[in-house]
């Protein structure tokens, strides 16, 4: 029996999680221990694009738990990966062995949102880089906002779509730039 990598207390016994996925679960907890091979024998039988749950707009209970957690199996700490797309928890995982950590009710959050057969894409460095180029754009667009306040700041984007469309783009921003074009 396998001890809970997040409660440590906690006994974690075999369960089957989704249609044959053989998974480890934690009672004290809730939360998964999925074995790479598992999942790659459950992918293999299933194939990608199985359909995921009824709603993506649904309220689930999850509960992702911070700090480090340790790999149960090869005892290396497991590495935190965003999953995105509306979902603001991460899936703990293994660089050693590949198995996966899901903490209480994002293994239902993972369905729901139709992810849950592709963990290995959300774990991909272009997975990860796209959430961290959004994420950065988000911060750019609030400091803006911030910045010049709301209305003026729309009103600036505005502007700025009608000048790429402008054939003298460049001479429009200089006389913009030129704090008294008249004064030769």
């Amino acid at each position: 029996m396998m001890r809970c990598p997040v409660c440590k207390r906690g006994r974690c016994e075999p369960e089957e999680l989704c249609d044959g996925l053989e998974v480890v679960t934690c009672p004290a907890c809730g939360g998964h221990w999925i074995p790479s091979g598992n999942y790659s024998a459950w992918l293999k039988e299933h194939g990608e694009g199985m359909p995921g749950g009824e709603s993506a707009e649904i309220e689930i209970d999850v509960s992702d738990v911070h700090g480090a957690k340790v790999c149960p199996d090869c005892e290396k700490i497991l590495l935190k990966y965003k999953v995105g797309h509306g979902l603001e928890f991460f899936i703990d995982h293994c660089p050693g062995c590949g198995s996966i950590w899901l903490d209480k009710g994002e293994w239902e959050a993972l369905q729901a949102k139709n992810l849950h057969d592709e963990i290995r894409r959300v774990l991909s460095a272009p997975w990860q880089r796209k959430l961290r180029d959004v994420d950065m754009r988000e911060k750019v667009e609030r400091a803006y906002a911030n910045w010049f306040g709301p209305d003026t700041y729309e009103e600036a984007k505005e502007i700025r779509r009608w000048l790429q469309d402008q054939p003298q783009r460049k001479a429009i921003l200089a006389f913009l730039g030129d704090d008294d074009p008249y004064d030769v």
